[in-house]
């Protein structure tokens, strides 16, 4: 036998398959743990994959002939999501489309979004735009009233998804404040508060909950408990589509801080919310 046999000398024989195997593990559980840690992320990006490909949700886009389409987003702001609506806003005889965004995670590896989290400016805030067509094929006459209606029935939906089992949602009368064109369209921008409660828990439950996440009960701030009362500050413009006979309505809307000033709000996350109502536009869907 040659001088180089391991055999004979007692030497460990290397073996590649064994080294590539253990690499292969080791890589697959470095994988699984940056996964979970990123879940939040994950399952917002499958979330849209799959309410994108819906077929009841495609059907309801192409009989609205139009969709919202959001321009360009503060880097805090998830890519948008879709919801078919048409069993939230049955008891008013509509269908439609509910187009919509809000902050996400904070780093890859939150597993909450800003949107739960209480010491972010982000808590609570969204921004999004409704496509509703009326089953009787009338168009509303009292738009601002209309855009209540839908929203108050919306943010209740989403109270009851997220557990609160006693959702409120109870928008004041609003006031128009000024005039902004949004995709070509001059309208009034109309403002007004609604009374209802946050959807932080700290017992999530729901495929709701799961995918926008909760910050761990220890990181509240004192006196913060689940589903707390709070004051929503909200914008919105409307108007209809005569010849595809739905009426839209896009909105921007935040929890009010305590203990800040109009001018505060005015230069701070307000004015991002209203700048990105003025970027939506509106896609035809053949």
């Amino acid at each position: 036998m040659s001088y180089g046999d391991s055999s004979v000398s007692g030497a460990p024989r290397s073996n590649p398959r064994r080294r590539r195997l253990a690499f292969l593990c080791l890589a697959l559980t470095v994988a699984l743990i940056a996964a979970y840690s990123a879940r939040c992320v994950l399952l917002l990006d499958v979330a849209r994959f799959i309410l994108d490909r819906d077929a009841a949700l495609v059907a309801q886009e192409k009989t609205d002939g139009v969709a919202v389409v959001f321009g360009a987003r503060p880097s805090a702001w998830i890519a948008p999501m879709k919801n078919l609506m048409n069993p939230i806003w049955q008891p008013i005889g509509a269908t439609g489309v509910n187009y919509y965004t809000f902050a996400g995670p904070a780093r890859l590896l939150s597993s909450y979004s800003e949107r739960s989290n209480p010491l972010s400016p982000y808590y609570q805030a969204w921004v999004g735009g409704y496509v509703t067509k009326r089953q009787d094929g009338t168009l509303p006459t009292d738009l601002p009233a209309w855009a209540k209606q839908v929203t108050e029935l919306d943010q209740r939906s989403w109270l009851t998804a997220m557990g609160d089992r006693h959702p409120l949602a109870d928008f004041s009368a609003p006031t128009t404040v000024q005039e902004v064109v949004i995709d070509g369209h001059a309208l009034p921008l109309w403002h007004g508060t609604m009374r209802s409660h946050s959807d932080l828990s700290d017992d999530p439950e729901g495929a709701l909950a799961t995918l926008v996440g909760m910050p761990p009960k220890a990181s509240w701030p004192a006196g913060a408990r689940s589903f707390h009362d709070l004051t929503l500050d909200g914008y919105f413009v409307c108007w209809s589509d005569s010849t595809r006979n739905v009426s839209v309505v896009i909105y921007a809307v935040d929890a009010i801080p305590a203990a800040q000033s109009a001018r505060e709000r005015e230069t701070g996350l307000q004015g991002e919310l209203l700048s990105m109502m003025r970027a939506v536009k509106f896609d035809p869907v053949r």
